[in-house]
């Protein structure tokens, strides 16, 4: 309001807060991942396992608007780089990305929930020139660490991630295939999707993707010769919330459960 006399600075957030600043809270989350990494495989060193030390194959995670997506990604890129021993230095993290960047870097889906790939590759593009991404630091394949360094924003952006077009019918709109979906992961795992982003998304990854029917470049298809891909290798589903979204759905979830686990209540009162 230009005729407010309280001297207020009002921010606006972008839808998900998909900017510089909010994609921030995924490169921080992303340092927070390889410290996990990092406590596995010291748990492996001292229990003297004889296997190869643990890595990431795959992360996978929703994206609606592009800010979680250029975070994972670009966060991924930057922890697998090839850092020169000086820009390193001796302090606890530098020695955790050294040994980090010992593995090949996990291949990233992101699961759109709405739009297209192109749309998603040109946001997080903006977002990531708005963070102000030195490319000259990051190899343009982000699975290469030896290769040259990307010449544009975009270019690397598509190396780093790869965008499956997820929306089935569109943002916030289920199938029912959906909603079984999402009903029976959680009567098996206790763990609860929403039906707008993750549900969607790991439902596609699932049934589409694992499945070889959508090989990510965008169009959609495949040749079905994806499932010994990803067989036997780690998969990171990367629960992103979105809870709000199971209200809109309540009655048509709440039939379903019905079949897939019912619950009686119990008469303790004999009444």
């Amino acid at each position: 309001d230009d005729d407010d006399d309280n001297d207020s600075n009002p921010y606006p957030i972008p839808v998900g807060g998909s900017n510089a600043l909010g994609t921030w809270g995924y490169i921080n989350a992303v340092d927070e991942l390889m410290r996990q990494i990092e406590t596995i495989r010291e748990e492996e060193e001292e229990a003297e396992e004889e296997k190869e030390s643990f890595a990431l194959d795959h992360v996978v995670f929703a994206t609606g608007s592009g800010g979680t997506a250029t975070g994972i990604s670009v966060g991924l890129s930057l922890a697998y780089a090839s850092l020169d021993d000086n820009n390193n230095n001796n302090d606890e993290l530098g020695q955790q990305q050294q040994r980090s960047s010992s593995s090949s870097p996990p291949r990233v889906h992101a699961i759109g929930v709405c739009d297209n790939p192109n749309y998603f590759y040109d946001s997080m593009s903006a977002i990531a020139d708005e963070m102000g991404l030195d490319l000259s630091n990051l190899p343009s394949d982000p699975s290469n660490n030896t290769a040259t360094s990307a010449t544009t924003t975009e270019q690397f952006v598509r190396n780093a991630v790869t965008v499956h077009n997820g929306k089935g019918r569109g943002y916030a709109m289920s199938t029912d295939d959906e909603l079984d979906f999402v009903l029976q992961f959680a009567v098996e795992t206790g763990i609860v999707l929403d039906p707008v982003y993750s549900g969607k998304a790991l439902y596609y990854f699932l049934k589409k993707v694992v499945e070889g029917e959508d090989d990510g470049d965008g169009t959609g298809e495949g040749d079905g010769g994806g499932t010994e891909e990803y067989r036997d290798t780690n998969i990171l589903f990367w629960h992103t919330g979105g809870s709000i979204g199971l209200y809109e759905k309540g009655d048509e979830l709440r039939e379903g459960l019905d079949v897939a686990s019912r619950v009686e209540r119990l008469d303790v009162y004999g009444k």
